[in-house]
């Protein structure tokens, strides 16, 4: 009893600290990760109209080869969300950007279609786990009056990588070829200097396998770099009246844990949401350049579309961050799809100048609502499977992004590349209705209130009951 009562007083203390220097770094940490993950997933979209003259490759067998790394992300968001709620994650973090960096460069050593497609399908078996460990653990670090901007802000890193990789690929594609914008791709592998000296272990995640004297360490240290004589806020509504899941029973597998029947409603719907927004948001992402060219534009004019999109959507990821702490997240979500539902379909019908402001409207949901998703996901289930939950959350929606690139290939192979925008407005409009469906609202809460994170010691029942 005494050790529930302390667990719980330090998830209070974590809760009421102001955002602090501390808070900063570990943001710019995960925040720098997104960068190089969404780059490397743009410079890929950049390049792929270089490598397919290179290769002889058809549309659709392009199409394909962006397949098979989105493949290696939708295993890697799987493995590597699952196995950091078993080994932590502070540990899986540094493994996903690693394996990234590491074969991100070997790409551009390729000699032929099957080594470009094996150095692909590793690197983002890497970078498809990085992002749902990064969620998670901002999730659970931030203040939860501060989640929501905190954690979407960091995954406005997102938008800010593929402005980076749009002009990578206008300055460098055209004059050193794509080889050489691949060889940068190892820069990511600086970023473990610092994830070894800023990023902790998750004070939940060491509660929730009883390891108390380590999270009682953590907040003491973090404490101590984030008040500097400053008096905490004030303590969140429902916290007074949460206690911390403290890891009792034996472990569970936590893939099973989420279509229990009280979850299995919720569970679905997320997938339905995170299934049609990848299908959007890498089908432009990885095909936007392809489509753009064969209606004739230039090459450069097609990458600077996507730059357009990029610059508007680092706007839009910030403005959800606020949004979602001050409206709520199913409201503005819900709109984002919605009204973004729109947007594509006028993208798909503009042209000539329209095409231009239509894009950016594009941009602004799209990838705009990402980083809101993700924040949303990671509230809604408890610290035990919280990184497997936002992990199958993207590795199911990796689904969606693997089968666009080859749908998209065969619809410009067969004639049908005019109707392959309103396939985007479509999946937007689906994601908008599931999305209400889930019928939750997480905003300002602790995240044991929402989850109803109750130990079994005290209620008789597993932990994790929502």
């Amino acid at each position: 009893m005494a050790i529930r009562g302390e667990a719980a007083s330090l998830l209070e203390r974590l809760d009421r600290l102001p955002f602090s220097r501390w808070h900063r770094a570990l943001l710019l940490v995960a925040f720098f990760g997104i960068v190089f993950d969404a780059a490397d997933f743009a410079i890929f979209g950049a390049a792929l109209p270089t490598i397919s003259r290179e290769f002889g490759l058809t549309p659709a067998q392009a199409g394909l080869l962006a397949t098979l790394g989105l493949i290696g992300a939708f295993l890697g968001a799987l493995f590597w969300g699952s196995i950091s709620d078993y080994i932590g994650r502070r540990t899986s973090f540094q493994a996903t950007i690693a394996i990234f960096a590491a074969f991100t460069g070997l790409v551009a050593a390729s000699w032929s279609v099957a080594s470009l497609g094996f150095f692909r399908f590793v690197s983002n078996f890497g970078l498809g786990g990085e992002v749902p460990v990064s969620a998670t653990l901002v999730a659970e670090f931030m203040p939860s009056r501060l989640r929501g901007r905190a954690t979407v802000n960091m995954a406005a890193g997102f938008p800010l990588g593929l402005v980076v990789a749009a002009l990578l690929g206008i300055l460098i594609v055209p004059h050193y070829g794509w080889r050489t914008l691949y060889a940068i791709g190892i820069i990511p592998a600086m970023l473990l200097l610092f994830v070894r000296r800023h990023v902790p272990e998750s004070v939940r995640y060491l509660l929730s396998k009883g390891q108390v004297a380590a999270a009682r360490r953590t907040v003491e240290h973090i404490e101590e770099s984030a008040l500097a004589g400053r008096r905490p806020a004030p303590a969140a509504p429902a916290a007074a009246a949460s206690t911390a899941a403290l890891g009792a029973g034996a472990p569970r597998v936590t893939v099973l844990m989420l279509l229990t029947p009280d979850r299995l409603r919720r569970t679905i719907l997320l997938w339905i949401v995170s299934a049609c927004y990848l299908w959007a948001s890498n089908g432009i992402l990885f095909m936007l350049p392809t489509i753009l060219t064969q209606r004739g534009l230039p090459l450069s004019q097609a990458i600077g579309v996507t730059l357009v999109q990029a610059i508007f959507g680092f706007f839009g990821y910030s403005a959800c961050g606020f949004l979602i702490d001050w409206l709520g997240r199913r409201p503005v979500l819900f709109l984002y799809f919605f009204v973004g539902a729109a947007f594509h379909l006028w993208f798909a019908l503009a042209s000539s100048f329209w095409m231009w402001p239509a894009i950016a409207l594009v941009g602004w949901v799209n990838p705009g609502v990402f980083g809101g998703c993700s924040v949303y996901a990671a509230e809604l289930y408890p610290t035990e499977m919280r990184a497997t939950a936002v992990g199958w959350f993207f590795g199911i929606g990796r689904i969606g992004s693997f089968l666009a690139p080859a749908v998209i290939g065969f619809m410009l192979s067969y004639g049908l590349g005019a109707y392959v925008l309103h396939t985007f407005a479509l999946a937007y409009l689906i994601a908008a209705a599931a999305l209400l469906g889930i019928g939750i609202e997480t905003k300002g809460l602790l995240l044991e209130k929402i989850t109803g994170d109750e130990p079994a010691a005290e209620t008789g029942l597993a932990p994790g009951r929502a």
